[in-house]
């Protein structure tokens, strides 16, 4: 058999981690090769390797049969190898075509750039992906969908055999995500390999032909995706056995803790719902339905035009997120790494931010309160992390999201909105999350929790809101029962 790529006994450790022991990995032509594995599995460090970002430890990396040194991203890109992150690389106030050529911009002579034949080449790299668009379009004008493709364009414009994906639908549509699919199966048909990661099992049974998994920095199946059934790839990827729940339950109409009325803004319309005490709400629709705008604006973060805001009876006028903190709300937001968490911070300054004056005494922080407070959360919320100390930027996404979650435990907050609360995390650390969430409802914590996946709500949610247009337009009192009904409101908005 003859591969384009291999990776024999791949080793690499940074200081208390060993991050990959001896990992092979080998990708067919042609093929769109699914790499997948818990948070903190390695498949990011392997790629980081591949593409230069990282330097290898002990291994050896053959392209085409051939060994090859890869030490820097330019040693990565001239071996034939794009890499499209999960934090896309373009400039906003740059067009398509500038972002496509930015750092080649083809070769100008004596300064001057050739920006005819740059925009007729930015226009023939979209056509090769079916796609008729405007080159002289900015960035900042265009949907993710669209700058999802234009860093497709960019990769196939370095006259790349590889390009590999990471987590490249986490924030497109349903459609993007479709028009995403059949991009790369143009692209396959054109002769290129694919390298895809991705959280979402679905989706690798949708454009995958085969799968590696690692587990804990070690290679632990290659197979093709025909082969391996899903509970099977997800005992693969965790080690153990995770049932698909559903919450079976019989409604009952609980004391009411928080109530909106008639909230209004630029992006909602008339907007009135209640949450019991110990209930979770779902909020289901599509993109642009007004689901993260509802959060943020009962969170305070977006003004209301109109509306009233009621917490235990009493009327609230929650005019900021401070606000909204002091009187017992917290926010997991949908960007947890732009939003909800400091990265340069350790875990145990993100966890206590909002809690500093119930931990300090005349201006003091009282540190063994904060430590010993601090060790009990890592340990009911199963945080991995080598210290409280450790710099939350270098966990995991699902250790960051939990890091977030005990932030308000530790708060007390008795009221938590989530937004895509397993969003970028692998289906251990989502099952773990969900667990998080079902406890802190027992416990008597309100919850609204916004998501995209259905399955996600079906698995925590007493009550599904379906939002369209701004507006709440149908109320299911049994969703785990009512998921077609639930999906066709959605799309329709009756």
């Amino acid at each position: 058999m003859s591969y384009v790529l291999e990776m024999k006994e791949i080793s690499k450790s940074f200081p208390g981690v060993k991050a990959l022991q001896n990992v092979n990995f080998s990708v067919l032509p042609g093929e769109v090769h699914c790499l997948i594995g818990a948070n903190g599995a390695g498949k990011s460090t392997l790629m980081k390797i591949l593409s230069g970002v990282y330097e290898k430890d002990e291994g050896t990396i053959l392209l085409n049969g051939n060994e090859v040194k890869i030490t820097s991203p330019s040693d990565s890109k001239e071996n034939g190898i794009a890499t499209i992150y999960q934090e896309l690389s373009l400039v906003e106030e740059l067009s398509l075509a500038e972002n496509i050529f930015l750092g080649n911009y083809l070769n100008p002579k004596a300064g001057l750039i050739k920006w005819n034949q740059l925009k007729n080449e930015a226009t023939e790299l979209f056509s090769l992906l079916g796609l008729s668009l405007s080159p002289n379009l900015l960035v900042k004008e265009v949907s993710m969908g669209l700058k999802q493709m234009t860093e497709i364009a960019k990769a196939i414009s370095t006259k790349c055999q590889i390009i590999v994906m990471d987590e490249p639908s986490t924030a497109l549509s349903g459609d993007e995500i479709n028009k995403l699919f059949d991009v790369i199966r143009l692209l396959k048909k054109q002769g290129y390999t694919i390298i895809y990661i991705s959280h979402k099992l679905d989706e690798l049974y949708t454009i995958g032909d085969r799968v590696t998994v690692l587990r804990n920095g070690k290679w632990v199946i290659t197979e093709e995706l025909n082969n391996v059934s899903e509970p099977q790839l997800v005992e693969y990827i965790t080690g153990r056995k995770i049932e698909k729940q559903t919450k079976q339950h019989i409604y009952h109409q609980k004391e009411e803790f928080l109530k909106v009325h008639n909230l209004t803004n630029k992006h909602l319309k008339n907007v009135s719902f209640t949450v019991g005490k110990g209930e979770t709400v779902g909020l289901y629709g599509l993109v642009g339905s007004g689901r993260t705008e509802l959060l943020r604006a009962i969170y305070g973060a977006d003004k209301l035009i109109d509306g009233e805001i009621f917490l235990n009876g009493v009327k609230k006028k929650i005019a900021s997120p401070k606000v909204a903190v002091n009187e017992g709300m917290g926010l997991v937001p949908e960007n947890r790494k732009t939003e909800g968490i400091i990265a340069n911070l350790s875990i145990e300054e993100n966890a206590f931010l909002p809690s500093l004056n119930n931990y300090s005494k005349s201006r003091f922080l009282q540190q063994t309160k904060i430590r010993e407070k601090m060790k009990e959360s890592i340990k009911k919320l199963n945080i991995k992390t080598p210290s409280p100390k450790t710099e939350i930027r270098n966990l995991s996404g699902g250790n960051q999201q939990k890091v977030i979650i005990s932030k308000w435990l530790i708060h007390q907050s008795k009221l938590l909105l989530f937004d895509e609360p397993t969003q970028g995390i692998d289906v251990g650390a989502k099952d773990e999350v969900y667990k998080i969430m079902r406890d802190l409802a027992n416990q008597g914590t309100s919850i609204v929790v916004a998501s995209s996946e259905i399955d996600e709500l079906l698995a925590i949610c007493d009550r599904v809101l379906v939002m369209f247009e701004g507006k709440i337009i149908k109320e299911y009192l049994s969703p785990a029962n009512q998921k077609s009904e639930i999906l066709n409101s959605a799309v329709s908005g009756t």
